[in-house]
């Protein structure tokens, strides 16, 4: 099963590196050091920085979610508009269907890549749900779990046939 994930990730690797690149970014806000920052590797660590956990919920929280978060919105962004592209102006020319097929592709990546590691959501909802006070649990709520449940599905390669499916029926 790692040689399948690894293989998505770099199929899809402009997705894995804008991941990493955002989980980076969070943790040099949150002031957590970053042990290995290399974003393509050849182990189940690809598209993720290695860190230390995080000490506190918010910043467990945003570990996780921020990175899902701006990655689905570029996905949704470079997605969405090629499609009324396509739609508006029905096919017309070689260079849009092309642009259009690109920016398809980096759509896709973004999705697959979205959702953080399994030890980082587990960390996430520890914080959260066992250290976290009642506001934190409300506020969190949501995101965590869909950060939990998606770090899974992407762990075993669903987001990928996920993905797939959204885009064949973005395209028809």
């Amino acid at each position: 099963m790692t040689a399948i994930y690894i293989l998505i990730k770099y199929l899809t690797f402009p997705g894995a590196l804008v991941r990493g690149m955002w989980e980076q970014i969070v943790c040099r806000i949150c002031k957590v050091p970053v042990e290995d920052n290399r974003y393509l590797r050849r182990d189940e660590m690809i598209s993720h920085v290695e860190h230390e956990f995080m000490p506190k919920a918010q910043g467990a929280f945003a570990v996780c979610f921020v990175p899902f978060f701006f990655n689905m919105l570029g996905a949704v962004i470079l997605g969405v508009i090629p499609s009324m592209m396509l739609l508006y102006l029905q096919f017309k020319g070689l260079f849009l269907v092309a642009s259009c097929a690109v920016s398809y592709w980096f759509a896709f990546s973004l999705f697959v890549n979205a959702f953080p590691l399994i030890e980082d959501a587990m960390n996430m909802m520890d914080k959260i749900y066992h250290k976290g006070n009642i506001l934190q649990k409300i506020i969190y709520a949501p995101g965590a779990a869909i950060c939990f449940v998606g770090a899974y599905l992407e762990r075993y390669c669903i987001t990928f046939i996920l993905a797939v499916v959204i885009t064949l029926v973005i395209i028809l």
